[in-house]
């Protein structure tokens, strides 16, 4: 029983979370440690130098999932898990199916293509303050804005 409990604490501490760059909100990826010398995981500063040197920035950020999991194998550490990102639509129950973001401006449910905005009616009633400073509802494609 002694035993065990060292492995599972090394395997524990083992364990990262790092994100990539290509969702909003990033995917995360959990590495373990495959080589275990002396059958203990190595330390997390020798995960993060590791991560550093296959391409995480400063906070464990990268571009090219495939690239960075390739270099981790080779530095002997593996992906023990991952967990997706959920789809904006289900973090936010106002926006549209494949929508990335409510507008500010409008309270319009946008979706970010190529840096261009396209936008439509959101699902449901919409707070928003406009441009103007001014308190708005949108429900649909109507928007109503007050002072109070």
């Amino acid at each position: 029983m002694s035993g065990t409990r060292p492995i599972r604490a090394a395997a524990v501490t083992a364990l990262v979370t790092v994100l990539s760059l290509t969702a909003a909100l990033a995917d995360t990826f959990e590495f373990s440690d495959a080589q275990r010398p002396g059958g203990h995981a190595r330390s997390d500063a020798i995960l993060r130098a590791d991560e550093h040197r296959c391409g995480a920035d400063a906070n464990f950020h990268f571009g090219n999932v495939a690239a960075f999991k390739k270099c981790m194998r080779s530095h002997g550490w593996v992906v023990g898990g991952y967990i997706p990102n959920a789809p904006a639509s289900r973090r936010n129950p106002n926006l549209q199916p494949g929508d990335d973001y409510i507008s500010t401006d409008t309270g319009m449910s946008c979706k970010d293509v190529g840096g261009i905005g396209i936008c439509g009616a959101p699902r449901g009633t919409v707070h928003y303050r406009n441009e103007d400073g001014l308190n708005c509802t949108r429900s649909g494609l109507m928007s109503v804005c007050t002072n109070f």
